[in-house]
């Protein structure tokens, strides 16, 4: 099988720094194109207290903190930059936006860490990795840190 479009998930945790450097090694090893995302959550319910500007100002705020921190994990993964990749940031609920890019970006396998930053709401509502194995239609490799 070949794998010409590899996506990563990230939320830029320790164990999705582990999926962000098994990827880049595969994406070498296979001659891949490379798509890191990160899925920004969804804040839509603020805007009941909101006005419109100060919920449209949080959007870019949140958008801009995750470019930083794509710009942070750059520098610790230097060989990203050398491979080439495509940064993507989408809005919303963190495993349905990953399922929703993985349908539309005609990928061939998906990178994910088997924790990231809540550890603590895995135990009570499965982490996003765990979702994303269970309903992807194509073949998601699962790291461990």
């Amino acid at each position: 099988m070949k794998y010409k479009n590899v996506l990563v998930l990230t939320d830029f945790s320790k164990d999705s720094d582990e999926a962000v450097k098994a990827a880049v090694d595969f994406a070498k090893k296979y001659n891949s194109r490379l798509t890191v995302l990160n899925v920004v959550r969804d804040t839509y319910n603020l805007t009941y207290v909101l006005s419109d500007s100060e919920y449209h100002g949080l959007e870019r705020k949140l958008r801009r903190h995750a470019e930083e921190l794509f710009d942070k994990m750059e520098s610790k993964i230097p060989e990203l930059a050398e491979i080439g990749y495509e940064r993507k940031i989408r809005t919303g609920t963190p495993y349905i936006s990953c399922l929703y890019e993985i349908e539309k970006g005609n990928y061939d396998l998906v990178f994910a860490g088997s924790h990231g930053r809540t550890d603590l709401k895995k135990v009570v509502m499965g982490s996003t990795a765990e979702k994303v194995l269970r309903r992807s239609p194509i073949s998601v490799f699962v790291t461990r840190r």
